[in-house]
């Protein structure tokens, strides 16, 4: 975390799993309201996406509201509404974190679906802080890493976005000194 340093325990930095599965519901829920008359009526897809797209077919509203409750019942959604408060009070006013915005080198063209999507998973465990709290990230083009690119995510408090811009402005002009 960038910013007045606090030493402090987290109960985010144990959720990942119902956070990651929390959002995925969510995406999903989200992107076949939004995208499935278009799919329904004959749009391609890859087998991956096509794949995920079921998944959203699954969650109707009522099953979404029944989830929702569900997870309440459980405490998940009580889970989530914690992580993200803790997450703000982590960053408070003018914090900002600093996370790699994937896990790692993307996968191999020649990879298999199972690992494309193993790498997808990880990939949105990093990524879904930002679309659960409604805080601003951006990535940052820091460099590369064995020839690929490599990228840097600043994820800020709620309002920070201008701020956040400002900063990553700063960090790219100081990387490109080096």
């Amino acid at each position: 975390v960038i910013g007045q340093p606090v030493e402090t325990e987290y109960a985010f930095a144990s959720l990942p799993d119902e956070l990651y599965w929390c959002f995925r519901r969510l995406q999903a829920f989200e992107a076949w309201r939004e995208h499935g008359p278009w799919i329904s009526a004959g749009g391609r897809l890859s087998p991956g996406v096509e794949e995920r797209f079921a998944f959203g077919r699954t969650i109707d509203a009522k099953t979404a509201a029944a989830e929702a409750a569900r997870r309440l019942e459980r405490g998940l959604a009580r889970g989530r509404v914690l992580a993200v408060l803790q997450l703000g009070a982590l960053l408070g006013n003018n914090g900002f974190l600093v996370l790699p915005t994937v896990p790692g080198a993307a996968p191999l063209a020649a990879s298999t679906p199972e690992q494309f999507q193993a790498y997808r998973e990880r990939a949105l465990h990093l990524l879904c802080l930002s679309g659960l709290s409604g805080f601003p990230q951006i990535t940052l083009p820091i460099g590369s890493v064995d020839g690929a690119p490599f990228g840097l995510s600043l994820l800020g408090p709620s309002g920070s976005d201008v701020a956040l811009i400002r900063l990553g402005r700063k960090i790219l002009d100081a990387a490109r000194k080096v």
